[in-house]
């Protein structure tokens, strides 16, 4: 967890470790050896992982609350051309490719991750939406809950159903499902009367860009084997594209009773969602999580899966982007919404001196520009009178170096 805070990117870096800092940081007098953390890694259980997972999961944000969750993958590739990892699509490459996948559920109004499931690259989102709603809606205990699912968790009809059944019984839940753009559903939304498109402008993509023009218009589709009786809500957004090329259409399954724009709103609280998996990448080498895939398995071409290392690293790099905006949020208003990166850029790896007395470990921290954001902080860790555990209890005061002021005289 630390070496994301500090932004290690690969376990084997622990080697040019020498850092006394990082040593007591993680839990001893000297740097972990990364063999001891690497086979710690390799052995963790799926059972004791999603355990770990369970209980560590921030229900809190959404318990008693109107919430609204996100549902969507992230594709890890893999290189290896001697074990035959299961292929699955992987957007930033657009191809089927070698890959392990990490879903999460994703808090849009609070920008937290909520939960986490590590999977092989060929499960698809709609094997697990609604494993993974359930769990939301059981633990998080949410007054109301808006998911919301690309199009991966919509792939058949069948899936469509399913959540639309789901949100039928549960009178607390609504679900807005991304429609696959299959060409006879999409002649289908094009044929619809342009008097039921109504025009709205939004801000264009970017700053003093000329407006964009979006036509929204509500219709009802029938899923196959299906009668009218049971048609789907459907939000068909027309995106005006000047120019000779084609307006974009997203089409939206829902079972919000909210009017057509607002549903469209919602949904591209999404966004928020994808940034995370951005920052993770970027500032948390989420891509470097370690396979899922058992490298001892004794065929090479069907090598057994390990859920635990996967998910553990996986759910550490979500636990550290909720703690540091969890510290964003109790900074001065200018630093609320700050990446992972910028936060350890300016507050986190910083020098100073440590001074180990028998009972007090002192960090001093040298003068800096930005460090009066952190007075307010500071002095509340140390009102706390933290005592570290695996520092024979030590206590921890943290401590700033004032500025330095001009003399006065000649």
């Amino acid at each position: 967890m630390f070496a994301l805070v500090i932004g290690m990117p690969r376990i084997f870096h622990l080697d040019q470790m020498e850092d006394r800092g990082f040593a007591l940081l993680t839990g001893g007098w000297h740097g972990p050896s990364r063999y001891t953390v690497g086979a710690w890694r390799r052995h963790l259980s799926w059972y004791e992982v999603d355990a770990f997972c369970r209980r560590t999961c921030p229900w809190e944000c959404i318990e008693g609350t109107d919430a609204t969750v996100s549902f969507d993958e992230h594709a890890i590739p893999r290189w290896t051309h001697k074990f035959s990892v299961p292929k699955g699509f992987v957007t930033t490459r657009n191809k089927y490719m070698r890959c392990e996948k990490l879903y999460y559920g994703y808090d849009v109004v609070h920008d937290r991750f909520l939960n986490v499931r590590g999977t092989p690259g060929s499960v698809e989102l709609r094997d697990v939406s609604l494993p993974m709603l359930r769990e939301v809606l059981a633990r998080g205990r949410p007054r109301h809950l808006h998911a919301l699912f690309d199009a991966g968790a919509g792939k058949a009809d069948a899936d469509v159903r399913a959540l639309m059944d789901l949100a039928e019984r549960t009178p607390s839940l609504d679900v807005t499902v991304r429609a696959c753009r299959y060409p006879t559903r999409v002649a289908m939304w094009k044929s619809l009367p342009a008097e039921e498109f109504v025009s709205y402008e939004e801000a264009g993509a970017w700053v003093n860009a000329p407006l964009k023009e979006i036509r929204l218009a509500e219709t009802r589709t029938t899923l196959k084997d299906e009668d009218a009786t049971q048609a789907v809500r459907t939000i068909v957004c027309r995106e005006v594209v000047p120019g000779p090329k084609k307006d974009r259409w997203h089409p939206l399954y829902t079972t919000s009773p909210a009017e057509p724009l607002e549903v469209l709103h919602t949904f591209r609280a999404r966004q928020h969602h994808e940034q995370g998996y951005r920052v993770g990448v970027h500032d948390e080498a989420l891509n470097a999580v370690p396979g899922g895939y058992d490298k001892q398995s004794p065929d090479r071409h069907r090598p057994r899966f390990h859920r635990g290392p996967l998910q553990m690293i996986g759910w550490l790099a979500a636990l550290v982007y909720n703690a540091v905006a969890d510290l964003a949020g109790q900074l001065p208003e200018t630093y609320h919404g700050m990446h992972v990166s910028t936060l350890r850029r300016t507050f986190f790896n910083q020098p100073g001196q440590i001074y180990v007395t028998p009972t007090t470990l002192i960090v001093q921290l040298d003068r800096f520009s930005e460090q009066e954001a952190l007075v307010p902080l500071v002095d509340s860790l140390n009102q706390q009178s933290c005592r570290i555990p695996w520092l024979d209890d030590r206590r921890l005061v943290v401590s700033l170096t004032p500025p330095e002021w001009p003399r006065a005289g000649p």
